[in-house]
């Protein structure tokens, strides 16, 4: 009887031990330190980290953030990383986010494992040309800066062309519906498409509703993308944004910002939920590429 109690204390014992070395907070803390690195270091770095610390915990994160520990994995391109990844896709693949994997070369490891359905009518959309299509005008506002007439030019080009996108998506969304369309992208261009398009939709605000009211309902729907819709629409509507995700220019610092934010307090720990790394990592990431 004292033999079986003392092997019970240590069976305690030994399961307080594992599960203090894989707390929550220490998964948290690790996906933290790889989203830092894959803004502010190099490819090699960040695919390194995610091999070492990563890799290891690879089977305690949801679905999403395998996606995510995948897409770091296979920053620096490394045959072997590759090959570790297509090997965790084939054994995990019901249990990752095949958009969250963010790269070509991942999306189709997946989709070697998947059901898509690639002779679809949806799928020979060219949806990669009304991303182009999207982001042809907004590339030339740095560039003419400080040229006044041609900025003004420019930003009638860019509600055109935003006009011409939504109506195109209205469109399909009429025929096949959001749902329908979603299921048949097999690349995740279409979501990504869409995502923009939303994002971009400030003067028809209900269409951005639309999607923003299917996508919070969607398991599958990039996390981070969902953000930026929910942070787009509350700005618009002049109220605080959750996420951080909508910044502005400070003239005094010379540095971006962010607009208001609803709950500064607890603001990283819901960003670290829908993939966005820490505002102010973030921050110091767009004003050093700016």
């Amino acid at each position: 009887m004292k033999n079986n109690i003392i092997c019970f204390v240590l069976f305690l014992f030994l399961t307080s031990c594992l599960k203090t070395s894989n707390t929550p907070l220490n998964l948290v803390n690790v996906m933290q330190e790889a989203d830092s690195l894959n803004l502010l270091s190099d490819s090699a770095t960040i695919s390194n980290y995610t091999h070492k610390n990563l890799i290891p915990l690879f089977h305690l994160y949801n679905n999403s953030k395998k996606a995510i520990i995948l897409k770091y994995l296979t920053k620096s391109k490394e045959k072997n990383n590759l090959l570790l990844a297509e090997e965790l896709i084939k054994k995990n693949y019901s249990k990752i986010n095949k958009c969250d994997l963010g790269t070509k070369e991942l999306i189709q490891y997946y989709n070697l494992y998947s059901k898509c359905n690639k002779n679809s009518e949806l799928s020979q959309i060219n949806w990669n040309k009304i991303y182009e299509d999207d982001q042809m005008y907004r590339r030339l506002f740095n560039k003419y800066n400080n040229d006044s007439q041609k900025l003004d030019s420019i930003g009638r080009l860019t509600i055109k062309q935003d006009s011409i996108n939504r109506e195109f998506v209205k469109s399909l969304i009429k025929k096949h519906t959001l749902n329908k369309i979603l299921d048949d992208d097999c690349d995740c261009l279409a979501s990504k498409s869409i995502f923009y398009i939303a994002q971009h939709s400030d003067m028809e605000i209900n269409f951005r509703k639309e999607i923003l009211e299917y996508v919070s309902k969607s398991n599958s729907y990039s996390l981070n993308n969902k953000a930026y819709l929910i942070d787009r629409d509350l700005v618009s509507e002049k109220k605080k944004q959750k996420f951080g995700t909508q910044l502005k220019f400070n003239a005094d610092t010379k540095k971006l910002g962010s607009d208001p934010i609803e709950d500064v307090k607890n603001l990283d720990s819901l960003r670290y939920e829908y993939n966005l790394p820490k505002l102010s990592i973030y921050l110091k990431y767009v004003n050093k590429i700016r």
